[in-house]
This record gives C-alpha cells, sequence and structure tokens, in this order.
C-alpha cells in the first residue's frame, strides 16, 4: 500500500522554480516510494531520468563531473534543451562530490530541475547549504502523520479538524502509533511480533548503524546507554550533569551525542519560553522521539498503550511530534518551546507564530483534566488548547 505523503504537494508547486529539490531524514521513511511516485506522474508527459546514486553502476555515470560530461550525459538520455527535464536522484549523500555535481547542473542546464532525497541529514546539508546557496529547497520527511496514514485530506491543519464518524478508528490509531510508531514499513505489518521485529531492525541496522559509521563516536556504548536514559524521560525536564554521572561521560559529550541525536532523526529537544524573568526556567530542556515505536524498540517494551503506566508521557511525546512534523510541513509557521517556573507552573507545548507573534498554549493530558497557569496570562495567549485522550486524534493528524 503507497501511502499519499503531505511533502508531495509541496514538491509539486516547487516544480517551475528553477531551484534543486532535496527531500532529507531518516532512513526507511518513505523518501524512494515518494520520489518513484512523482517520477511515474511526471514521466508522462517530461522526458524523465532517475538513478539511485548508492548503487556503484549508477554513480559511476556521474563520476568526475564536468559540463562537457553532463551535456553528453543528458543527450544521451534524451533531455532537450527546448523543454523542462527531470533528474531524480536517490540517496545523493553516497556520492563523493554531490555538492559540485549539484552546483554544475544548476548553473549550466536550466532545462534540468534535480528532485534529489537524502538520508544523510544535516552531515550532507551542511556541506550543500554552503556550495549551493540559493540554489535548492529543503524538505523533511518523517514517519508518517495520521492524516497520512488514514488518507484524510486536512486543509488547515492548525484548525485540528474533527472527523467525527471516524474517532473511534482514529483513536485506535493514535493508540497503535504510541506503541508501535508509523514507519512504514511497520504499519503494513499486521502482527504485533513482526511488527517488534521490523522496529528492532529499523533501530540496528539503519539508525544507530548510521550513526557509528558517519560520526566519531568515542564511547558507543554509552551512546546506547543514553538513547536508553532519553527513552524514560519523554517529556521530562533532562539533567545533563546527572546523565554524565549515570554513564561516566562528560556532560559536553552528553550534549554533544544529544546533538548528534537530533541530527539523525531520534530525538528532538523543547527548549524553554522564557522573557528573561527570574522566576522562569531557561537552561534546561526536554526530549522527545519523532517515532515512539523506535523509543519503545530501545527499552524493548511493546504491551498495549491502554495497559501501559507511561502512557501519559507516550500521549504527550506523540501529540508534541505530531504537531511538530505539521509545523515543518507548512514552512514552519511556529516557534515551538515548553514553559516551566521554578515555583512548578507548566505548559507542554507553546507555539509562537513567527509572522503574527500570536501565542499559543497547549496542555496535554490523558486523565481529561487540564489546567492552565495564570502565571502565564501575562504574555496574554491567543489560544488555550487542552489535547484530551478522547479527542488526541485531532492533534495527531
Amino acid at each position: 500500500m503507497a501511502y499519499t505523503r503531505i511533502v508531495e504537494k509541496s514538491i509539486l508547486k516547487l516544480l517551475n522554480k528553477p531551484e534543486l529539490v532535496i527531500l532529507y531524514g531518516p532512513r526507511r521513511v518513505g523518501k524512494t516510494t515518494v520520489l518513484r511516485g512523482l517520477f511515474e506522474k511526471l514521466r508522462r508527459d517530461h522526458c524523465c531520468a532517475s538513478y539511485t546514486l548508492d548503487d556503484p553502476s549508477a554513480s559511476m555515470i556521474f563520476q568526475h563531473p564536468s559540463t562537457e560530461r553532463l551535456k553528453a550525459i543528458f543527450s544521451e538520455i534524451g533531455f532537450s534543451e527546448s523543454r523542462k527535464n527531470y533528474l531524480f536522484l536517490d540517496e545523493v549523500q553516497s556520492f563523493e562530490g554531490i555538492d559540485k555535481l549539484l552546483k554544475l547542473i544548476f548553473d549550466h542546464f536550466s532545462h534540468v530541475k534535480v528532485i534529489a532525497t537524502s538520508s544523510s541529514s544535516l552531515l550532507l546539508l551542511q556541506s550543500l547549504t554552503e556550495s549551493l546557496a540559493g540554489r535548492k529547497y529543503f524538505l523533511e520527511l518523517l514517519p508518517l502523520t495520521l492524516s497520512e496514514y488514514r488518507n484524510l485530506e486536512v486543509k488547515d491543519y492548525f484548525s485540528f479538524p474533527e472527523f467525527l464518524t471516524r474517532a473511534e478508528e482514529l483513536t485506535n490509531s493514535v493508540h497503535s502509533f504510541a506503541v508501535f510508531g508509523s514507519f512504514p514499513e511497520v504499519l503494513l505489518i499486521k502482527e504485533s511480533q513482526g511488527k517488534m521485529s521490523k522496529l528492532r531492525d529499523i533501530l540496528d541496522s539503519s539508525l544507530y548503524k548510521d550513526i557509528f559509521i558517519l560520526e566519531n563516536i568515542k564511547a558507543p556504548k554509552a551512546l546506547v546507554q543514553l538513547v536508553q536514559l532519553l527513552s524514560y524521560q519523554i517529556g521530562n525536564l533532562v539533567n545533563l550533569n546527572e546523565i554524565a554521572t549515570q554513564l561516566g561521560i562528560s556532560r559536553n559529550t552528553v550534549n554533544e551525542y544529544v546533538s548528534i541525536l537530533e541530527k539523525f532523526f531520534i530525538v528532538f529537544r523543547l527548549t524553554p519560553f522564557e522573557r528573561n524573568l527570574r522566576s522562569e526556567m531557561t537552561s534546561r530542556f526536554k526530549v522527545y522521539f519523532w517515532d515512539l515505536g523506535v523509543r519503545n524498540a530501545v527499552i524493548s517494551r511493546f504491551s498495549p498503550f491502554a495497559a501501559r503506566d507511561d502512557r501519559g508521557a507516550l500521549f504527550e511525546n506523540l501529540v508534541v511530534a505530531s504537531i511538530l512534523k505539521r509545523n515543518l510541513y507548512s514552512g514552519r509557521i511556529f516557534k515551538t518551546f515548553f514553559w516551566r517556573t521554578y515555583d512548578g507552573f507548566e505548559i507542554d507545548l507553546i507555539l509562537e507564530n513567527v509572522e503574527t507573534e500570536e501565542i499559543w498554549a497547549v496542555q496535554i493530558s490523558t486523565s481529561g483534566k487540564t489546567r492552565f497557569s495564570r502565571a502565564f496570562d501575562r504574555y496574554n495567549p491567543t489560544r488555550k488548547i487542552a489535547v484530551n485522550a478522547g479527542e488526541g486524534y485531532r492533534y495527531c493528524l
């Protein structure tokens, strides 16, 4: 089963623009599937060519690129200068000198539109950002949202629409996402045992493997233990000094490893919303997982959602991650934070509109009881959004 991804519409809107389009994200979230779908759609009316650059035979074609060599390649492919042509390049992080190749194509072949994918995260994007300044669009792809999985059309996500006739079905999917996550391969498996096995494979052979190959990890055992510790701290304040003591490594190394886990799309941080008031906590952060199936694979806990003692933390993580995914896909409309005072008053998620500076406060609870601290009213929040388990699906679309 092929899922329609939100990012596909974003790519289609960019087809008439000259810039390169680079779709990036963790392995096995469906980037290649998106690329193939676009290829099949565009080849009906346009000349298209597709190459996977981690295939040695395909990679060899583009080695030692020059304008003369590329001109010959495009001529053989059948690209004409009198019309728009589309070149699809999958897994470009595998190609040495990809920045030079893409720059040559953009600068000298305006009739060739490149749509590429990368699984190499910020490692690759840092070099491309410098060499392709003003020449590219970066788009992220993460594990599926609920609307992608259930094929729901959501025109205005941040109105948090209701689907009354499908509420039970969507709530069941939320509970499944909280346990097994939403990697496409996992969603296609019906049996729980098969889902568990696939998640362990994704964790070991893709996520950890990439980190150990591409990063200079001096203490690999400590990094794995760090992921385990963070798995038990979702939604809580992270104490770097405490973790450093537990792992026997420095505070700076812990912070560096958390940053690496962010770069490889395993976790993300929420930083505190603050206006330099002494009562507000500013030096700590929270960590959440982009995919809870990965989190549960780390600690080998796959019991049903309703039977879990950590379901409150799982629900909060899922809602926060879902809202952040949609924010990314919508063009980063909001800056995202949490808010907490030293007195213990807290707001789970703060959304600050980058244009209007409107502030939304989001409180998340599985118990049905959500309270907003009056202390936060000093910021005049435009909206206060109470997310409970019964309507939780609305915030995971």
